[in-house]
């Protein structure tokens, strides 16, 4: 999730079948378990109709507009009140003999500051300007009655309740849509979207009026997709990290910081176009935190997806040539991130052979262009899938905060979300009165790929297994699957056996929508989940743990894959 320890102290001390709808009718009666939604089935989404798929795409900023700056003098990233100044020229950022000043606006040089600070590793890093947009950006496919919209925003995570609010406004909106699924990019140079990260250890850095307008923005994408939507052919595409440096394998893209050191290389596209063959919507799937800016930077920015996206779209550009795009609009959408799949300590060698080792904007940009490179590389081979059909289930359940920390959190109302199953006026929590998150889990199939959203970060050996090298795991010689001098070294031999989630899943193209519709944080195998014997979620036992911290507790894991089991198993 993010890398926070000392706020951890502080605040301690199969496809879906057209025309089933009498078998959905009759379970209903008989009382049989069914999930929450399902399309085609449910009243409003019966049917596909004659078969025919429709896509549509749009991209609208998400970039924050509303605060004020600052100068970070010594470039760590902190806002050092007793060395640094703010700019007090409100919300425009503009003073008094600034060109274009238009009046003062609110909050100009009434000595506080409008921060927005960026989440996902320190508190106080408040903004200081932007590099380049944040996005909300929508894919919208309709089959018959069944319409679905697919959202990526470029932020650490968005909770569930922000969705659901989400959902209904775009059903106020008149907006016809049958179910939106929103994921988050897991952005680390956004602003703090949950709570975890303001101006210091125990004050959230949620912003309500940023919120209020991004949501607003999403729903307004959805739109957009939808009034937009039109004949589509779908081709679907993978392509291996791998295989873009020879001697570096999936270290050129991307590291595991967590023994096993077990990693998804597959980089898997779906690509839509109309009935002229022009591109309306690539929507791209891999797992890997974007953080390659690291914590000093204080600019906004959408870090290695922006270049990768615009790559896809307008082409990669190098001195001595170009790698044309294919236009349209790119839909990045993060896999599983966890485990801690992260471009921190990755040497990336771009189209140029310049490589880059340090966080910085031409780093980020040498990673985006990797993968639009890979990602075009792959559309030139893609297969064109017959006749796809749109599906889909999904289901709500609930999981059980363990951790004290997130406990801690919610009690001193830095997360800004509901809790259930509580006496929230006893204002303390134990083992009688556990908070309890209403969360959901989507299985999308679209033609030969089927996409299941999981509310967090999952590790991805919870996915692909990838235990042993013959089950295809890419090691390279700057991989092992457990470093030597870890003191604390997961037992391979109590790792679970398969099947893994995509043998369950069972499609030709499996993907994980990682960060969907919820954040919850790490995610990963029950016989590897540890905690520090006498302070556990505050500090970290030895070894490879520190997602533990950043986790909800020990039931996590086994209650997300019961409800996916039990999702993957219900047919009509």
């Amino acid at each position: 999730m993010v890398r926070n320890s000392s706020l951890l102290a502080l605040l301690c001390g199969g496809t879906l079948l057209a025309g089933c709808k009498d078998d959905v009718e009759d379970s209903a009666v008989s009382g049989a378990w069914r999930p929450d939604i399902v399309c085609p089935g449910d009243a409003g989404c019966e049917s596909l109709g004659d078969g025919v798929l429709y896509a549509g795409a749009a991209a609208l900023p998400i970039t924050p507009t509303c605060y004020e700056t600052w100068d970070d003098l010594n470039s760590n990233g902190e806002y050092e009140r007793s060395e640094e100044s703010f700019l007090d020229c409100g919300c425009d950022r503009l003073c008094e003999g600034d060109e274009g000043y238009p009046g003062a606006d609110d909050g100009e040089e009434d000595g506080e500051f409008q921060a927005i600070y960026i989440a996902g590793f320190g508190t106080n890093r408040p903004v200081s300007g932007v590099h380049d947009d944040l996005w909300s950006r929508t894919v919208a496919m309709r089959q018959g009655d069944v319409t679905i919209a697919i959202v990526s925003v470029d932020l650490i995570g968005v909770f569930f309740n922000e969705v659901e609010t989400i959902r209904q406004a775009a059903a106020d909106a008149g907006i016809d849509v049958d179910h939106i699924l929103l994921s988050s990019t897991h952005n680390h140079e956004g602003p703090d979207t949950l709570g975890q990260w303001g101006r210091q250890l125990g004050e959230s850095g949620y912003n309500a009026e940023y919120m209020a307008y991004v949501r607003a923005q999403i729903v307004a994408s959805v739109g957009q997709s939808v009034d937009g939507l039109t004949p589509a052919t779908l081709a679907v595409a993978e392509a291996n990290i791998s295989t873009y440096d020879s001697e570096k394998g999936s270290r050129n893209v991307v590291y595991d910081h967590r023994d096993p050191k077990i990693i998804d290389p597959l980089v898997k596209t779906a690509w839509l176009t109309d009935a002229a063959g022009d591109t309306i919507a690539t929507v791209v799937n891999f797992g890997n935190h974007p953080e390659a800016l690291g914590s000093a930077n204080t600019l906004v920015t959408s870090d290695y997806v922006d270049a990768t996206r615009r790559g896809i779209e307008d082409g990669v550009s190098y001195p001595d040539g170009e790698i044309p795009g294919v236009g349209g609009v790119c839909v990045y959408v993060s896999a599983a991130v966890g485990g801690m799949m992260s471009p921190l300590r990755v040497d990336v060698t771009d189209g140029t052979g310049e490589t880059y080792s340090d966080a910085s904007f031409e780093k980020s940009d040498a990673l985006g262009n990797v993968m639009a490179e890979l990602v075009l590389g792959s559309l030139e081979s893609a297969e064109v899938a017959e006749s796809p059909t749109l599906g889909l289930r999904a289901r709500t359940f609930q999981l059980p905060i363990d951790n004290i920390a997130f406990q801690a959190a919610f009690l001193l109302d830095m997360f800004s979300r509901p809790v259930y199953g509580v006496d929230t006026a006893d204002l303390s929590f134990d083992d009688d009165n556990i908070p309890q998150l209403l969360t959901e889990v989507d299985l999308i199939d679209l033609g030969p790929i089927r996409m299941l959203s999981i509310p967090g970060e999952l590790m991805p050996e919870l996915a692909l297994g990838g235990y042993d090298a013959s089950e295809g795991q890419p090691f390279t010689v700057l991989e092992t699957l457990i470093d030597d001098d870890n003191p604390n070294p997961p037992d391979l031999s109590a790792a679970p056996e398969g099947p893994y989630l995509f043998d369950r899943m069972g499609a030709q193209y499996n993907w994980i929508i990682g960060l969907g519709n919820d954040e919850v944080g790490y995610i990963m195998p029950a016989y590897n989940y540890k905690l520090h014997e006498s302070t556990p979620y505050l500090q970290e036992p030895d070894g490879d743990h520190y997602e533990e911290t950043n986790s909800l507790g020990p039931q996590t894991t086994p209650l997300i894959e019961e409800a996916v089991i039990e999702l993957l198993e219900w047919s009509p």
